[in-house]
């Protein structure tokens, strides 16, 4: 693939990120699929007057050689070609979300240590990501009732975000919320104790 662009843009289709791309001089654009976390991020389907191709493995790409014509067979870039060819475009892109698993102890919303070690890391993702937007959710595993294991998972989404917010970190959005024993990690039936329902979920973009 010849590449001689003029402009650069970064598009993000639904869970899907592309690198879009499109040259001054040869009238050709450019359509690359890119990975998230290490992992496919989904599968365009790239559509213009003149025909479509589908995007479906990290890395592959798809030329539209100009106005008149429709997009090429799929080719496959290797990460290096990519960064060479592109790397204007993808210093511009953001940063992939970043997720982490919190546990707590039994009817409680003390965090047990592992998770409380984990701290620091979650304050330097949002450090990195400033100004971040983070999500907190809290969970319970099935031992008492719907109504008071929300209550406790809303419990345990504000402790997390009170320890955060501890740190003097000062995210754009945090959004505070519960799911109680309605989205369990591991599923049980009712008064059941599993320690991996008993969690936040955090979420920083």
């Amino acid at each position: 693939m010849k590449k001689a662009f003029c402009y650069n843009m970064l598009l993000s289709i639904g869970i899907s990120t592309v690198l879009f791309i499109t040259g001054c001089s040869s009238q050709k654009s450019y359509v690359v699929l890119l990975p998230e976390d290490g992992k496919v991020s989904g599968e365009v389907t790239v559509t213009n007057a003149h025909g479509s191709q589908v995007l479906n493995q990290s890395w592959q790409a798809t030329e539209i050689a100009g106005a008149d014509a429709g997009p090429g067979s799929p080719e496959m870039m290797d990460k290096a070609e990519v960064q060479s060819a592109f790397g204007d475009a993808l210093a511009t892109l953001p940063l992939s979300p970043v997720h982490y698993m919190l546990y707590f102890e039994l009817g409680t919303a003390r965090l047990v240590p592992d998770s409380e070690r984990c701290l620091p890391e979650i304050i330097t993702a949002i450090h990195d990501l400033h100004p971040a937007e983070i999500s907190v959710i809290g969970h319970a595993d099935t031992v008492g009732t719907a109504e008071s294991n929300y209550q406790l998972g809303l419990r345990r989404a504000n402790r997390v975000a009170a320890l955060l917010k501890s740190y003097n970190v000062a995210p754009a959005v945090i959004e505070i919320s519960s799911y109680g024993e309605s989205d369990l990690l591991v599923k049980t039936g009712d008064e059941v104790l599993e320690p991996r329902n008993r969690r936040v979920e955090i979420t920083i973009r």
